[in-house]
């Protein structure tokens, strides 16, 4: 397992190489994040995890559209149909790409069953749009993947929740 993850933060770090893909992840990052800001403000939200959630969005936004399209890719199907799976470096990243924005969005509104669907819903469009935008390929696997990191991340951040809000205990 450590050699998957080992060879995950490669792939990061090789990805980030690419000054296309670095730019749009500090551009969506720091543009998102200070909406993050302005929507805590709003809505009366924590600010810190609203910030954090802003961020790791233009992280999602900025990594899934500012890489170009290979030329072999998306020539005969819309979207690759696949099944979920976690055996590989790019199937491990695309189940980690949606946790830190899940469980930030669900410390900042505490609302984790809402945050679960727009995260869901963001995968898939996001999925669909990538071959429209020629910036990735459709795929069922990412979709599924995607998905299944946000519904670990918002259980952990509802348990996060959950105990925020038990009482104290008593010392006698």
């Amino acid at each position: 397992m450590l050699d998957k993850v080992g060879w995950a933060v490669g792939a990061v770090l090789g990805a980030l190489s690419n000054p296309l893909i670095a730019g749009g992840v500090v551009a969506g990052a720091v543009v998102l994040g200070t909406g993050g800001w302005f929507a805590a403000r709003r809505f009366w939200w924590r600010p810190v995890p609203s910030v954090l959630a802003g961020i790791s969005l233009g992280v999602v936004l900025g990594v899934t559209f500012s890489r170009t399209l290979p030329d072999w890719a998306g020539r005969d199907e819309f979207c690759q149909l696949n099944g979920f799976s976690l055996h590989g470096s790019a199937e491990l990243l695309n189940a980690m790409l949606f946790v830190p924005l899940v469980f930030f969005a669900v410390l900042a509104t505490r609302r984790p069953l809402a945050v679960l669907g727009l995260a869901i819903a963001l995968s898939a469009v996001v999925e669909v749009l990538q071959p429209l935008t020629r910036r990735g390929l459709c795929e069922t696997q990412d979709f599924l993947n995607n998905s299944a990191g946000a519904v670990v991340a918002a259980v952990v951040a509802a348990g996060v929740l959950a105990l925020g809000r038990r009482p104290a205990a008593v010392v006698r």
